[in-house]
């Protein structure tokens, strides 16, 4: 017989990670970055989010709906246990989930919840104000021990425990940990930082071997010399369109800018290789992402369409390009379109905004088109972005077959048909122009 090739993975012999020793790491109130990835190793959620996004049950066992999609019912884990020993409870999830509405990170994804009851049976029952049958995706929300989450480090049900004394501060291995899988170190020192930026000089000079940064902003010099690995994202970035007044008020317009854009050169050049080249509002990693309506990119394809809605007389016609200045990733993605796309009758100017004002002239109309990015929620609402009277909808669209579809896919069972539908008519009208996922 061949000898066997191990497989093992090969762990470091020591591994430390950033954090900020002054502030908590309650995983519901404690902001992004350093302080969310220890947060990661002491709490858990009721769902994990898969590669495809896809929820897949940890803390919660198993959940049902009601006929309506309004009524969910989750049924959690009898083994489940938090680091002090005691049994997860119904009370304690429902608990988590009240805060997190509370929250600033996860009150916009709970904002359609209009109560949480637990059970002494061990079930959280939660009743929607609208259907939606992609909710459980959104509950990928870390649980913390009722009454413990007024504390710096509240009680988890996590892998690792918090430590700190006359040695230092580490996270050290919860031999109780109710999943019982072996851990890759069983201590992890932790090392403090007062912002993201110290962290990343921390990591710099190798005194943490982790970071979590977006490799498109502010410190992605950080990890340039470094072995990354890239996670899928809800982040899209898009072409949004004045679809009120000027060119792009015609949907041919739309259509024809949208066929003209070089996604995969965006994704690989100006992005760096970070990014998933997208036609739809739907993360391509989903199973709900429609390939087979996708069109590929053709030059010829673009002056046809260009053609066809009128745009190649000859009469030279100005188009204002609004994008924020402060990211360099996007607005060499805003330049290049620019450049790109000045064809037929197109000249696109890129005018370049400070954030506030970039703000200020969306929400006055002032464009053409404009360059953005929103992060969505992983059921896959795009109702704010191209909905009637959407709080992002900054080109002011209005359909009413789009608004139809949108609520047809929160309340469809079979959520992959109701995504197709929906993305071919925002195929046909293209209200946005999504360019990637990063």
């Amino acid at each position: 017989d061949q000898p066997q090739e191990d497989t093992a993975p090969d762990y470091p012999a020591s591994f430390s990670l950033a954090y900020h020793k002054d502030h908590t790491l309650d995983p519901i109130t404690c902001g992004e970055g350093i302080q969310q990835d220890v947060a990661s190793l002491l709490y858990e959620p009721l769902f994990q989010l898969d590669e495809t996004f896809s929820p897949v049950p940890l803390l919660c066992e198993s959940y049902s709906w009601d006929e309506s999609y309004l009524t969910c019912t989750l049924t959690l884990r009898q083994d489940a246990l938090f680091q002090d020993g005691s049994s997860l409870t119904a009370s304690d999830v429902a608990a988590t989930l009240r805060r997190a509405m509370a929250s600033q990170r996860y009150g916009y994804r709970l904002r359609q919840v209009a109560s949480i009851t637990a059970t002494r049976g061990g079930q959280v029952i939660i009743t929607l104000t609208q259907p939606n049958s992609g909710f459980v995706a959104l509950l990928d929300i870390p649980i913390v021990k009722s009454g413990t989450e007024s504390l710096a480090v509240p009680v988890g049900t996590g892998p690792y425990l918090f430590v700190t004394g006359s040695s230092g501060t580490y996270l050290t291995a919860n031999h109780e940990w109710w999943q019982g899988k072996p851990l890759p170190v069983s201590t992890i020192p932790l090392v403090h930082a007062k912002d993201q930026d110290t962290a990343a000089h921390l990591f710099a000079s190798h005194r943490v071997e982790l970071l979590s940064v977006d490799p498109t902003g502010d410190l992605a010099s950080a990890v340039r010399q470094a072995d990354s690995t890239d996670v899928a994202t809800a982040v899209l970035q898009y072409v949004g369109f004045n679809t009120t007044s000027g060119v792009f008020a015609d949907p041919a317009a739309r259509q024809a800018f949208s066929l003209g854009i070089q996604r995969e050169t965006l994704a690989s050049t100006f992005l760096s290789g970070h990014a998933q080249p997208a036609q739809f509002p739907i993360s391509p990693n989903s199973s709900l992402y429609p390939a087979d309506l996708e069109r590929p990119y053709s030059h010829e394809a673009f002056l046809t369409a260009l053609a066809a809605a009128g745009h190649q007389t000859g009469q030279e016609k100005e188009l204002r390009l609004l994008v924020n200045e402060e990211n360099s990733f996007r607005l060499a993605c805003a330049q290049f379109l620019a450049e790109s796309l000045s064809q037929g009758d197109w000249l696109i100017t890129v005018t370049a905004k400070p954030w506030e004002e970039y703000l200020a002239a969306l929400a006055a109309g002032e464009f053409d088109l404009y360059y953005g990015q929103v992060r969505l929620t992983a059921d896959w609402d795009m109702t704010d972005l191209v909905g009637t009277s959407g709080s992002l909808n900054y080109g002011a669209y209005t359909d009413e077959s789009t608004d139809a579809l949108l609520a047809a896919l929160s309340s469809s069972s079979n959520r992959q048909a109701a995504a197709e539908r929906l993305c071919a008519r925002l195929a046909e009208e293209t209200p946005i122009a999504p360019v990637c996922f990063q």
